[in-house]
């Protein structure tokens, strides 16, 4: 089996390191933490559950949530 994409999508060209690393500390499901260059990274894709607070406060607009269409 595949690896499970994740449901949000942190743009690396985008981020920079914030000081305060507002989204990591917002997540109410413990999705993020700090990787590599102190940006965010996701942990645990099956804990997302895309409820939006780490898109809406990102500073620099890096976050996005995947919205997968299910196939009818």
């Amino acid at each position: 089996m595949g690896k499970q994409k994740s449901s949000i999508t942190i743009d690396p060209a985008k981020c920079a390191p914030c000081t305060g690393q507002i989204c990591i500390g917002v997540c109410p499901q413990g999705a993020l933490e700090e990787g590599r260059n102190r940006k965010p990274q996701v942990i645990e894709v099956v804990q997302c559950t895309k409820c939006g607070v780490c898109v809406n406060l990102c500073p620099a607009k890096a976050i996005t949530i995947n919205v997968s269409n299910p196939k009818k």
